[in-house]
């Protein structure tokens, strides 16, 4: 097992689900449809994956102010990921899921990592985020 101590809370949470880890940034306006949780981009690697209750990895998120709108729809449907872990996160990427935790009472995690600790992480791995950890395995 893996266990990353370095890494920045955006949105709290402690959650534990299976990776599906991307090296291409991705926009939820357009990019995602909201009522199934699959990724849409025909331009984008993870195309055809759903990220319903997965760790969702991405370097950084791509696009405008909009895609808080379809997280906060991915939040009240519950096809939202359980987490997003990336290098760097907007804010408007945290504002989506915050706004969905003030008005569903559901929310989703959201942290970041160094480059070095995101090489790390491989779809498929169990990702376990604890109060003190990000730990990567069984």
């Amino acid at each position: 097992m893996k266990e990353i101590k370095d890494f920045k809370v955006l949105l709290e949470g402690e959650v534990k689900g299976e990776a599906l880890v991307s090296q291409d940034p991705l926009s939820f306006w357009g990019g995602v449809d909201p009522a199934s949780g699959e990724i849409i981009d025909v331009h984008h690697d993870l195309r055809g994956e759903n990220l319903t209750g997965k760790i969702l990895c991405i370097p950084y998120d791509r696009g405008s102010c909009s895609g808080s709108g379809v997280l906060i729809e991915m939040v009240k449907t519950g096809t939202a990921p359980a987490a997003i872990l990336c290098i760097e996160a907007e804010p408007v990427l945290a504002l989506g899921p915050l706004i969905g935790q003030k008005m569903y009472g559901r929310g989703m995690a959201l942290r970041t990592v160094s480059k070095e600790e995101y090489s790390l992480l491989r779809s498929g791995d169990i990702v376990t985020f604890t109060k003190d950890s990000i730990c990567i395995g069984e």
